[in-house]
C-alpha cells in the first residue's frame, strides 16, 4: 500500500490543542460542534459535508492517482444527498446568527454543487427554514425541501411542519426561487415527498411537461404542480372513516399521466389519473385528480411496475390478506389473480429497470420470515389464456432480506439478522448457493456491472469479495478496520475507515494487490492551517 498526499498527515486534535496558546477572542471555527456527513458516493466521486468547516470534500478516483477538492458552502450542514444521476451534491444548511467573533448572520440555504467542474462554485438558495430532508425530480430539475417528523434539532423557536420550499434548479436563486409555500393540513404532517418524471395534462393548453408533488402524510395524499409552486395544492383524504391510512410508496405512468399509489391498511392500489380541468383564474390549477382502485382484492404491502414488450404498463401487487399476487393492467384496470399460499410482501423484477421488460419476478414472504421464495414467469402473463408458470424454491434457511445484484439475473438473499449467512438466487435456473462470512455484513456493494459482490465486517480489517460469475471469493487485507465500503462508477472500492481526519482506502479493483492501492489520511483537514484562528 502507497500513502497519497502524505502531507496531509495530520492531526485535528493536536491542531485544536495548538489554539488554546492563542488569546480567549480566537475564532469560533475552534470551537464549534463539528459533524462529518458522509461517505456520499457520487460518480467517481466520494463527498464528505463538514459541518464544523463549512464546505465539501471531494475524493476524485477516476484517475491513477486520487485528487482532493473542496468546495466552500454555508454554516453548520445538518443534510445532504447526491441528484439521481449522482453528478450534483445537494445540502442545507442551517446557517447561524451572529453572537460570538467568527459568526457571521446567515440564513438556511439550499446549496447545489456541481461536482463534475472544480471550477464552478457552489449555488445557494435562500429557504427560509433549516429543513432536513430533500426530495429531487427524476430529471434533476426541481428540488422540494421539507421537515422530517422530528425535525433538524431543538434550536428555533416555531417549526412550521408543513411549510416547503420548492426550488427550481434550471434558474438561478432570486426572489421567487425558492418558492416557500405551507400546505394544508388536516392534523398530519408530511412523511415523505416523492417527485414525478415530466409529464402533460391530457388536454391542457399548457403542452410543456410537468413536475408534480406528491406529499405523503397519514390519511392524505396531497399532490401539488412543482413547476406552478404558487398554485394552490390538491388534497386527497384516504382514511374514510375507517382505520388510518398511511401512503407508503408511489410509481409513475408518466406516458398516461398517472400514478399509483400504495398505502397501509388500504383496501387497494389507488390510481390517480391527472386530468384536464379548465382554470376559473389564471393563476388556478388546470388539472384534477381522476381516482380509481384498481382491484387488487386487498389491501397492498408492496407493489411493482413495468412496461412489456408492447409498452403497456402493468403492476404487479402482493396482497397478503388475500394470499394473492395480481396483476393489472394499468390503462384499463384489468387484472389477473395469481393465488400463493405464503404472505407475499416483496416484489423485485428481473433485469432491474424499466428500458428492458422484465422476464420474471421475484417473490418473498420478508414479514413471516419463511423459508420459501417464489419465481414468477412475466411473459405473457397479461393474457388470461397463458398458463401460469410459478417456481417455489424451498431453502434450508428462513429469508429475512433479497437484494438485487445490478446488470444481472441474480438476487442476494439474506437468511439471518446479523447478516452473516447469505445465498446468490440465479434467476434463470432458479438454483441457490450459500455464502459464508467471518462476521456480521455490516456494509456491502456491488460493482457496476454485477460482476462482484464486495463486503466489510466493522471488526475485521479485510475487505471480502464474491465474484458472482462462478462464488469464488477472495478478500484484500486492510491497515485498519472499515466502517463502510463503496463501489464507484468505474469499479474502484473506497473503504472508509471513519476518522473524522479523513482516512480512506482505495482499491483500483478486485483482483488489485496491496502495492496497488491507495491509503489516503487526513484529507478532510486539508488547509486546515491556513484557515484565520
Amino acid at each position: 500500500m502507497r500513502l497519497a498526499n502524505p502531507t496531509l498527515v495530520s492531526s485535528l486534535a493536536a491542531i485544536l490543542a495548538l489554539t488554546a496558546c492563542w488569546e480567549d477572542d480566537r475564532s469560533i471555527l475552534w470551537d464549534r460542534t463539528r459533524t462529518v456527513i458522509g461517505p456520499i458516493p457520487m460518480k467517481a466521486q466520494i463527498a464528505y459535508v463538514d459541518s464544523a468547516l463549512d464546505r465539501v470534500t471531494l475524493v476524485d478516483v477516476d484517475q491513477d492517482t486520487p485528487v482532493i477538492t473542496t468546495r466552500t458552502i454555508g454554516r453548520n450542514a445538518i443534510y445532504a444527498v447526491p441528484s439521481p444521476d449522482r453528478h450534483t451534491l445537494f445540502a442545507i444548511t442551517r446557517g447561524e446568527e451572529a453572537i460570538h467573533k467568527g459568526q457571521i448572520d446567515q440564513p438556511p440555504m439550499f446549496w447545489s454543487i456541481d461536482t463534475n467542474h472544480a471550477d464552478v462554485p457552489a449555488v445557494a438558495y435562500k429557504i427560509g427554514s433549516p429543513f432536513d430532508r430533500v426530495s429531487v425530480s427524476p430529471d434533476n430539475t426541481i428540488a422540494v425541501a421539507y421537515f422530517s417528523a422530528s425535525g433538524p434539532d431543538a434550536a428555533g423557536f416555531f417549526r412550521n411542519p408543513n411549510e416547503l420550499a420548492v426550488i427550481d434548479l434550471s434558474r438561478p436563486p432570486g426572489d421567487d426561487n425558492p418558492t416557500l409555500k405551507t400546505i394544508r393540513s388536516f392534523g398530519s404532517v408530511p412523511a415523505g415527498i416523492t417527485l414525478s418524471p415530466p409529464m402533460v395534462v391530457p388536454g391542457s393548453t399548457d403542452t410543456s411537461a410537468r413536475t408534480f408533488a406528491f406529499i405523503l402524510s397519514p390519511n392524505n395524499l396531497t399532490v401539488l404542480d412543482a413547476s406552478h409552486p404558487d398554485r394552490r395544492e390538491v388534497s386527497i383524504r384516504l382514511d374514510l372513516g375507517g382505520m388510518p391510512v398511511v401512503p407508503r410508496q408511489v410509481v409513475f405512468a408518466p406516458n398516461t399521466s398517472s400514478a399509483y399509489v400504495r398505502s397501509d391498511q388500504a383496501r387497494d392500489v389507488l390510481q390517480l389519473l391527472l386530468v384536464w380541468d379548465p382554470p376559473a383564474t389564471p393563476t388556478a390549477n388546470d388539472f384534477r385528480p381522476l381516482l380509481a382502485e384498481l382491484g387488487a382484492g386487498g389491501g397492498p404491502t408492496d407493489f411493482a411496475v413495468y412496461d412489456n414488450a408492447d409498452q403497456r404498463r402493468y403492476l404487479l401487487a402482493a396482497t397478503p390478506n388475500t394470499h394473492e399476487v395480481v396483476v393489472i393492467d394499468a390503462d384499463t384496470a384489468q387484472f389477473r389473480s395469481i393465488p400463493i399460499t405464503d404472505p407475499i410482501d416483496r416484489i423485485l423484477l428481473f433485469p432491474t429497470g424499466l428500458d428492458t421488460p422484465p422476464k420474471k419476478a421475484l417473490l418473498a414472504s420478508i414479514g413471516a420470515k419463511v423459508n420459501r421464495l417464489y419465481v414468477l414467469d412475466l411473459e405473457h402473463i397479461e393474457d388470461p389464456l397463458t398458463q401460469i408458470s410459478l417456481t417455489r424454491i424451498t431453502l434450508d434457511k428462513t429469508v429475512r432480506d433479497v437484494v438485487p445484484v445490478p446488470g444481472r439475473e441474480l438476487a442476494m438473499i439474506v437468511h439471518d439478522d446479523a447478516r452473516t449467512v447469505l445465498g446468490l438466487l440465479d434467476m434463470e435456473t432458479a438454483s441457490t448457493s450459500p455464502l459464508l462470512g467471518v462476521g456480521k455484513l455490516d456494509s456491502y456493494d456491488f460493482s457496476p456491472d454485477g460482476s462482484h459482490l464486495i463486503g466489510a465486517t466493522a471488526s475485521v480489517a479485510r475487505v471480502g469479495f464474491v465474484a458472482l460469475d462462478n462464488l469464488h471469493p477472495t478478500d484484500f487485507r486492510l491497515d485498519d478496520l472499515p466502517t463502510k465500503v463503496l463501489s464507484t462508477a468505474n469499479a474502484k472500492i473506497f473503504v472508509d475507515h471513519g476518522d473524522p481526519r479523513g482516512h480512506a482506502t482505495i482499491i483500483p479493483s478486485p483482483g488489485a494487490t496491496r502495492d496497488q492501492a491507495i491509503v489516503l489520511d487526513g484529507f478532510l483537514t486539508q488547509d486546515l492551517l491556513d484557515k484565520e484562528p
